[in-house]
């Protein structure tokens, strides 16, 4: 359950980024005077670490490399 709420977690945190920066490209500065992008991107590369070790530990206990 927990590695099904984290995937979706991944999903829209990636759409949010790519969003921001289609914006960002459009209107320069619009999203960087309200909200800092630095936070997003080190949230999102958290949730795909835990993502990964999670996938892993999913494999080894099913008896798969």
């Amino acid at each position: 359950m927990f590695y099904k709420i984290l995937n979706e977690i991944f999903y829209v945190l990636t759409g949010a980024i790519v969003i921001f920066v289609l914006i960002e490209f459009t209107w320069p500065g619009l999203v960087l005077a309200y909200f800092n992008l630095n936070w997003v991107l080190i949230i999102w590369l958290i949730v795909g670490i835990v993502i990964l070790v999670f996938n892993q530990e999913k494999k080894e206990i099913n008896g798969r490399r």
